[in-house]
């Protein structure tokens, strides 16, 4: 990174450590540079390894995507971990590392790849090894907050198989994924608070069955996911507790998927205390979810199940801006 990152806008005076970073050069030939005019919201240089750190109150670097954009695969690596994604970046000019209060998941970039055109599983396996072998973290296992970390990344269109497997907290972590299409059986069975995780996703078709069993908190987790039909049976079966409020409202869910949610809310037992489930979109549950409903009712829940057509709350503000920019462009 010592010959990729300046203290200049212009990249004429090479950065040394602990110096802000005012420029940095796009390695693919293209001349999509990075910028950072501002001398107190400059990221600053670090070695071993060699790497940018962001105070992550406003410090950020801007990139221009050409016009047409880029759709393919990004690299990201960093201190918490390293993945390959699939996405759609629209030409503009975007932050790098921080956007709104919003930053990338981690505290240092060691490196960034963006490819116009889709790696294969091999070449993006190589690239997230020549990054960890430069300094970044291969794994997310040691994460336990996941909580914000992809929050409002309309780009992706697909997301990794990554280890979740020590986290607890996935609060708002894909929320205002515009552009995710479909989601993996990622490692959830420490994760306790679900809370927005997947609201305002609207183009999950699908869902996976992810262990639910240690969730106590589920409010608005699929809410305005509303191309969302598809839910799994026994997904919510071995949960101990947890808040549904609006967690399936405005969806397109078939008649078998909220029968499947409500048969497993009753399958987990849950009794105690005030819950409260709602529900609105898609289909209208069969006798099989009614006769659920009622044995949920009898155990003190509060279920509401509009099916049919969707209900948007005015007080829910659904739109978000799009989320974390390239640092490097890749022909």
């Amino acid at each position: 990174m010592a010959t990729t990152v300046f203290t200049n806008t212009t990249r004429t005076i090479p950065a040394e450590v602990g110096q802000g970073v005012g420029g940095m050069t796009d390695l693919s030939g293209r001349d999509n540079h990075a910028a950072q005019a501002t001398a107190a919201a400059r990221p600053i240089y670090q070695t071993a390894p060699d790497r940018v750190t962001l105070d992550r109150v406003d410090d950020r670097m801007t990139v221009t995507v050409p016009a047409g954009g880029f759709t393919g695969t990004m690299v990201l690596a960093t201190d918490q971990g390293t993945a390959s994604y699939g996405v759609t970046i629209p030409a503009g000019t975007y932050d790098i590392g921080g956007r709104d209060g919003l930053y990338f998941p981690g505290n240092a970039i060691v490196g960034q790849l963006i490819r116009d055109g889709a790696l294969s599983a091999g070449e993006a396996a190589a690239t997230e090894a020549y990054f960890v072998e430069n300094g970044a973290t291969a794994s997310y296992g040691a994460v336990t907050d996941f909580s914000n970390f992809w929050n409002e990344w309309s780009e992706l269109t697909s997301f990794p198989l990554i280890d979740t497997s020590s986290g607890t907290r996935f609060d708002k972590a894909w929320r205002s994924c515009s552009s995710l299409t479909s989601f993996p059986l990622i490692d959830t069975s420490a994760g306790t608070n679900f809370s927005f995780a997947w609201f305002d996703c609207p183009s999950l078709t699908s869902f996976p069955l992810i262990d639910t069993s240690a969730g106590t908190d589920f409010n608005y987790a699929w809410r305005s996911c509303s191309s969302l039909t598809t839910i799994p049976a026994g997904l919510f079966d071995n949960v101990k507790g947890g808040d549904f409020t609006d967690a399936f409202a405005n969806t397109s869910l078939t008649q078998t998927s909220i029968d499947n949610i409500l048969v497993s809310l009753v399958a987990s037992g849950i009794s105690a205390g005030t819950r409260v489930f709602d529900q609105s979109g898609g289909s209208a549950p069969s006798s099989t979810g009614e006769a659920a409903i009622d044995t949920l009712r009898s155990r003190g829940w509060t279920v509401t199940v509009t099916g049919g057509g969707a209900t948007i709350d005015p007080t829910i503000n659904t739109s978000y801006s799009y989320s974390y920019r390239t640092e490097q462009i890749d022909p």
